[in-house]
């Protein structure tokens, strides 16, 4: 993997702040590569586990799963606190972003599924408690869970508000 320097270097985060922000992002786009080197990207719920990015899919074969099959590179970006603003005489936005590039495999673990099932569950409704076990327990069988390893994170970020204001 070819790493190039930031442009704007000014606004690149620390490996911390990058990973607060993959931590808080609410959802990430995921790419792949088709067979013929098409580019895919699709926009995906996640939970971070462990230094892992974990999503869910349903079992049957289909664009990301075959691409995720065929080769598990993949590069994912999150964008948060984005806000657009006019500043004196210009418009802009505000933002911090990651764009990280890694590999992803099925995950095996029966805990480490229920697990990240459980807190998929809790991060997007956590309204719905009570009813996290029955549907989990009723999708199960035609849910999987994929982890993301990732080999390189980066974060940038623009006029950032201070983080008690976030």
């Amino acid at each position: 993997m070819k790493h190039y320097p930031m442009q704007m270097a000014n606004r690149e985060l620390s490996a911390e702040e990058a990973l607060e922000i993959l931590e808080s992002g609410e959802y990430a786009v995921v790419s792949t590569v088709d067979e013929d080197g098409t580019p895919y990207g699709v926009p995906l719920s996640y939970v971070m586990i462990d230094g892992r990015m974990l999503i869910h899919t349903g079992k049957r074969p289909g664009h990301k799963i075959d691409d995720f099959a065929r080769d598990p590179r993949v590069s994912v970006a999150v964008a948060t606190e984005v806000e657009p603003c006019y500043e004196e005489t210009f418009f802009t936005t505000r933002f911090a972003s990651v764009v990280a590039q890694g590999t992803i495999e099925r995950v095996e673990d029966p805990v480490l599924v229920r697990r990240a099932l459980v807190e998929l569950c809790m991060k997007y409704m956590p309204s719905e408690k009570a009813e996290i076990g029955g549907a989990i327990q009723r999708e199960l069988d035609i849910t999987d869970i994929w982890a993301i390893s990732f080999q390189e994170i980066r974060g940038k970020g623009a006029r950032r508000k201070p983080k008690d204001q976030r």
